[in-house]
């Protein structure tokens, strides 16, 4: 081991990114420390600032005598890369070693378009979002850009410093690992997690070209790590957009639907699917099992993107350079994909596993010329989430069946895979009565047990989320076009008739305040946005009106009314009422006398 500045270190070599490693992974948070480094030790004469270790194992190269693949230290490095050309850059003429060196060829990637992104930003091309195409790569520009501004901000005099600094005065202790009875693989996974953690899908990257060297031929496995790395590079483009948590939440679904895993989703991998220490004896079907996994994961990365931004471009499919085939979806079921993003906040994201299986299947069916469910059968499954996602886990607040989302999740996908009868999508009502019956509550009891319990004393007001949620689809039936947000941190609920009513208010509108049946009533409840709640307040409602008549299709509908008393806010109970009961189709789970008692109950008491 020794120590090398960065001037070292570069004339030391060049360096390759292998495929086990991950690629670009550091963000803001790292990119403060090492600027805050940086400019601490340019002020501190002759101290030094150790970078930790740069791990290398020599590597075969024709073009280059010394050449290094990196264990550990990449993000150390290729972090100084990035500074180093735009201080030499802002710095002209400081050391002329540097003012024209081209260091895209100093550290070499193969994967996830880092190549390109890193040529594209020391050659400072300006068009550099063309260039974020995958979650590394976007990493990558984002710290070129993170810098860039850092500069643009700092004294001539002190980026001088700090350029004197980073080839001088940033340390790594340079290791050599080419002992071949050392494998690259656990190195690299005991090492990394000590600075950024790896992420559980960087982990099972190594893990896999691990398993891999376990179980392969020379041959077969120039073939497999192929397919481990063309995988990832299109997971990492279909997952560009999502940051860190999304990426690790994406895994946690997968092997939620893929092995019935609940809840240790990392253990799962790689202490049970492909454990490091495990004996591998079949190895034919040890290779079919990582096949099949890829191809599952690349499919699922693409339905993950849909799920979340409902671009269909995400999932279409492409042959012979343009010829598409996409999978269908309906407006009726894009709207209802809508609700589900929306419902995920209600739900904990408890329907994911199942919608990532159920639109997974139908995505590796289309790959296959095939259709494994109608439009009409995923259309009705989805309305049946729905239903349950409002009425359970908004209304009823319940955090419960979630193991029975992920059962169903597991089934569908084994029942495609082995070619199966797939009954997932027809068991759906099944689930659901099985609930109410366990629970010994209708989906109208439940509803009469959150509005009239004696603990709520809020009455409708207490629904919260699921209170947005309802209103929202109110207005959105009626204006699908409406820039109101279900996001309770942006929208608010309004009591049209304030809870405290002051100046402009009779005595009996402040008697009827004192209401919870009239004041926390449903058609006294108004979905508007959060700055417009806080200025209307407890006006008079004829100052509210006039702003109503501006706002959305539900302000609109109440400005109609010259006042809005106890006889408004009754009839507008009962619309909203038969909506919740229309939309939610609650005459599937009740007989129309059960629903009518409903509403007499409910609206008996606004007087």
């Amino acid at each position: 081991m020794k120590l090398l500045d960065l001037d070292g270190v570069i004339e030391k070599g060049v360096f390759e990114i292998p495929s086990y490693q991950r690629g670009y992974a550091w963000q803001e948070r790292q990119l403060k420390d090492f600027w805050n480094d940086l400019e601490h030790v340019s002020k501190l004469g002759d101290k030094f600032h150790y970078m930790h270790s740069l791990t290398l194992r020599e590597l075969e190269n024709e073009f280059e005598s010394s050449a290094f693949e990196i264990i550990d230290g990449q993000q150390r490095l290729a972090t100084s890369l990035i500074l180093l050309g735009l201080l030499a850059k802002t710095t002209q003429n400081k050391d002329p070693k540097y003012s024209f060196i081209n260091l895209e060829p100093i550290l070499s990637y193969k994967y996830y378009g880092l190549s390109e992104a890193f040529r594209a930003i020391t050659e400072e091309e300006k068009d550099l979002k063309a260039f974020k195409t995958s979650f590394y790569a976007k990493n990558l520009i984002e710290a070129y850009a993170f810098f860039k501004e850092k500069i643009s901000d700092t004294p001539i005099e002190t980026l001088e410093k700090m350029f004197d600094a980073l080839i001088k005065k940033m340390l790594f202790s340079v290791v050599g690992l080419n002992d071949n009875r050392i494998d690259p693989f656990s190195s690299f996974e005991t090492i990394s997690n000590r600075g950024k953690d790896l992420s559980t899908l960087e982990l099972l990257k190594n893990r896999l070209h691990f398993v891999a060297h376990k179980i392969c031929d020379e041959e077969d496995l120039e073939n497999l790590q192929n397919e481990i790395n063309d995988t990832y590079t299109r997971i990492y483009h279909d997952l560009r957009q999502f940051e860190d948590a999304h990426l690790e939440d994406f895994l946690k679904h997968f092997v939620a639907y893929y092995y019935c895993e609940n809840s240790k989703f990392k253990e799962r991998l790689l202490n049970t699917a492909f454990d490091a220490h495990k004996k591998y004896d079949n190895l034919y079907d040890e290779s079919e099992k990582i096949d099949d996994l890829l191809l599952y994961l690349s499919y699922s990365s693409k339905v993950w993107h849909f799920l979340h931004t409902l671009d269909e471009k995400s999932i279409a499919l492409i042959f012979d350079g343009n010829k598409k085939l996409e999978m269908e979806i309906t407006p009726k079921m894009r709207g209802l994909l809508d609700k589900m993003r929306r419902l995920n906040a209600l739900s904990g994201n408890a329907f994911l596993p199942l919608l990532l299986s159920l639109l997974t299947i139908q995505r590796a069916g289309k790959s296959a010329n095939e259709q494994p469910y109608t439009t009409k059968e995923l259309e009705g499954s989805l309305e049946y989430l729905e239903r349950f996602g409002f009425l359970i886990y908004g209304v009823a607040g319940k955090n419960t069946a979630k193991n029975e989302w992920i059962e169903s999740a597991f089934m569908a996908f084994k029942a495609y895979r082995d070619g199966e009868e797939n009954t997932a999508i027809e068991d759906l009502p099944t689930l659901e009565k099985s609930f109410f019956n366990k629970t010994n509550n209708s989906a109208l009891e439940l509803l009469e047990e959150s509005i009239h319990s004696k603990k709520n004393t809020e009455k409708w007001y207490e629904w919260g989320k699921a209170l947005n949620y309802l209103l929202y689809e109110y207005e959105l039936r009626h204006n699908p076009e409406t820039t109101l947000n279900f996001d309770s941190r942006i929208e608010s609920i309004e009591h049209i008739l304030p809870q405290k009513p002051d100046q402009g208010y009779s005595a009996e509108e402040k008697n009827w305040a004192k209401n919870p049946h009239i004041v926390h009533a449903l058609g006294n409840l108004l979905l508007i946005p959060k700055n417009a709640n806080s200025s209307l307040s407890n006006k008079p409602f004829e100052e509210k009106r006039k702003e109503y008549i501006k706002g959305s299709y539900s302000e609109k509908e109440v400005a109609k009314n010259a006042s809005f008393g106890v006889v408004q806010i009754k009839e507008r109970s009962e619309k909203l009422l038969d909506f919740l009961i229309a939309h939610y189709r609650i005459a599937e789970l009740v007989g129309e006398s059960a629903i009518k008692a409903f509403k007499n109950a409910l609206l008996k008491d606004i007087k």
